[in-house]
């Protein structure tokens, strides 16, 4: 989400002039691996006008967000914990846990200012300051005007706030204005820029959240909440592969190819109607009457864009 309300976490921080050489240098903020246990899914809009474009003029963005979401692939991985760091050394300067994980049919209604739900903002000196926002109620281990060190943990990713899925947005304030980690130096997408990262982030700007085989149709909230892949399939069952994804954009292409011993046994192709910020789909064969040939089922998966490969993912599942 954008840093809507931010000033009931960050108000009066912003009296110092910054300067470049002040810049903290930024550690990733969550405790996962990137690109696997978490998803850079949305970067900050460069676009002034009503468009939205990222820092590399790509389209892993929304118009007028003011930040970066690091996503967890569902809700299990919340309900789990997943700790929130301090991306730099620095004095907590507000703190806010009051609002429930929920996913609000109408956020600006329910939480007006406070759209970035629970939170931590941590200040680092020269007009610096870090926020962590959608935070889970009742995580937040940190106080006001304590100091904390680079990783320390300040809580977990949560629900709260003006959110549909569970992630933490992390909005950096040089002087109370917006910055962009990945460009701080420039208000144009793609002019040079030194990233305020300690570590290079690599930005997909499409991704595969969660894939796997299954013996009937998946149900998508259940793809949102906890669904696991099947290992193990049945020769009188349908054979399915589904996915989550993020990122679609209109014209990206879909490939899904299921293939054993005997050569290929199902393939599909979907063509992204929509931009979607998530998304899921599913594609497979019902069983009729001749049991499946037995032995190892092998599905590969290949996202396009304008005839680039964006990501590709290999499973396996086996009927025994």
């Amino acid at each position: 989400m954008t840093a809507i309300g931010r000033a009931a976490l960050t108000a009066a921080l912003f009296a110092s002039t910054a300067a470049a050489q002040d810049a903290p240098s930024l550690s990733l903020p969550l405790d996962c691996t990137l690109g696997e246990t978490c998803f850079l899914q949305a970067l900050f809009d460069h676009d002034p006008t009503e468009g939205s474009t990222d820092f590399t003029c790509g389209t892993l963005t929304r118009d007028g967000h003011g930040g970066t979401d690091f996503a967890l692939p569902d809700l299990a991985a919340m309900r789990a914990g997943v700790p929130v760091l301090a991306a730099a050394p620095g004095r907590v300067v507000g703190i806010r846990d009051r609002h429930a994980d929920i996913m609000a049919d109408d956020p600006a209604a329910a939480f007006g200012d406070e759209d970035c739900g629970n939170g931590v903002a941590i200040a680092h000196g020269g007009g610096w300051v870090t926020q962590y926002c959608h935070l889970k109620r009742g995580s937040i281990a940190v106080r006001a005007g304590e100091s904390v060190s680079r990783g320390a943990v300040l809580g977990a990713v949560g629900l709260s706030g003006a959110t549909t899925f569970p992630h933490l947005h992390l909005s950096v304030f040089r002087d109370g204005a917006d910055i962009d980690p990945f460009a701080p130096d420039t208000a144009r997408c793609g002019a040079p820029s030194t990233p305020l990262w300690k570590d290079a982030l690599t930005a997909r700007p499409a991704g595969f959240l969660k894939t796997g085989f299954a013996s009937s149709v998946p149900d998508f909230e259940a793809m949102k909440d906890d669904l696991r892949g099947a290992t193990t399939l049945s020769a009188t069952a349908p054979i399915v592969v589904w996915v989550s994804g993020y990122g679609a954009r209109p014209g990206d292409v879909l490939d899904i190819r299921i293939t054993h011993a005997a050569g290929v046994f199902h393939e599909d192709r979907a063509v992204m109607e929509r931009r979607q910020e998530a998304w899921q789909r599913f594609s497979g064969r019902s069983h009729t009457t001749r049991d499946w040939p037995r032995g190892r089922y092998t599905a590969t998966l290949t996202y396009w864009r304008d005839g680039a490969l964006i990501t590709e993912e290999t499973l396996t599942a086996d009927i025994p």
